[in-house]
């Protein structure tokens, strides 16, 4: 349930990057000098412009069917593109590479998020070092490029300090993001992931809130049970619902905090109504392994019996 969930969210995010690079790519042309613009356009050879251009409209094709997927064709087509996509970035990987090194910001952008794509061990060097460019696009991008190439021994701190510090939210969001699915995904660890996940449980970004609530939920952090229990009753229903299916699992997975969160999940039961209420008994449901009803009380009855 975790994975569905924040998988999607990832898509919207890529989206989100990928959107925001053409327009702060038109931000930094307009402050160049024309001369300059000439020799940098002269400097890309056309064959690695159409490269790029061909694989940003793929990126972004793709982006849209996993988001929007919703019959069995839709997805098999999902699929076939990434397969494409895997297969074109990683034959031109040394060009992307190069790219994402050197190019002009909107190059390097593109380079970072198909780098992803690539599945290769030789893109975490150059994607690791793109975490440093000066430019949030390449960041932000760069952050999604290291998700999608799903390494298990990416270093984390560097992820870890862009959740803790950026003051963009789009990075900090793509950061979480990212070590979510390698924690969660891979099997990554790293001494800096808790801390940095507690710290982003009061991020002002939602979607630093929900994918901070996964993390944790993940590596059944006891001391952070409580503070998940809390974002039940967020004002984000993204929050709410990362809370309820981290809950799930986090009982599941631990019998000894099951009654716990079984108690915390029947009051918001309670307490809660519209969409938040259906994914609560759902996760109720999961985490129950039986459906007891929609009567509040007959879940408070069962989460009380537990130890």
């Amino acid at each position: 349930m975790l994975h569905h969930s924040v998988g999607l969210l990832s898509a919207a995010l890529l989206a989100a990057a990928c959107s925001s690079t053409s327009s702060a790519d038109k931000d930094d042309g307009n402050r160049k000098e024309p001369i300059e613009q000439i020799v940098e356009a002269t400097n890309t050879p056309p064959a690695v412009g159409k490269l790029l251009a061909d694989l940003d409209g793929q990126i972004r094709a793709w982006n849209t069917l996993f988001l929007s997927a919703q019959s069995a064709e839709e997805r098999r087509k999902a699929r076939l593109l990434e397969a494409n996509l895997s297969a074109l970035t990683h034959k031109h990987r040394q060009e992307l590479i190069q790219q994402l090194e050197s190019g002009p910001l909107t190059n390097r952008a593109i380079a970072a998020s198909a780098l992803g794509f690539t599945r290769d061990p030789e893109a975490l060097s150059p994607l690791l070092a793109a975490l440093g460019d000066s430019r949030e696009e390449v960041v932000g991008n760069a952050l999604l490029g290291l998700m999608l190439l799903g390494q298990k021994d990416t270093p984390l701190d560097p992820i870890c300090g862009l959740l803790r510090d950026s003051r963009d939210e789009g990075i900090r969001r793509n950061a979480a993001q990212c070590l979510r699915t390698l924690v969660s995904e891979t099997g990554a660890r790293g001494e800096c992931v808790q801390h940095s996940a507690r710290q982003g449980l009061s991020d002002s970004e939602p979607g630093v809130r929900s994918q901070c609530v996964a993390i944790l939920a993940t590596l059944l952090d006891q001391d952070s049970l409580s503070a998940i229990c809390d974002r039940l009753y967020d004002e984000t229903p993204l929050v709410v619902a990362a809370a309820s299916r981290g809950l799930a699992y986090f009982g599941s997975a631990s019998p000894t905090d099951k009654g716990t969160c079984a108690r915390a999940l029947a009051k918001a039961f309670a307490d809660l109504r519209g969409s938040a209420h259906t994914q609560v008994r759902r996760s109720l449901i999961e985490l129950a392994g039986i459906d007891y009803g929609n009567a509040a009380e007959d879940w408070m009855t069962w989460a009380t019996k537990l130890p």
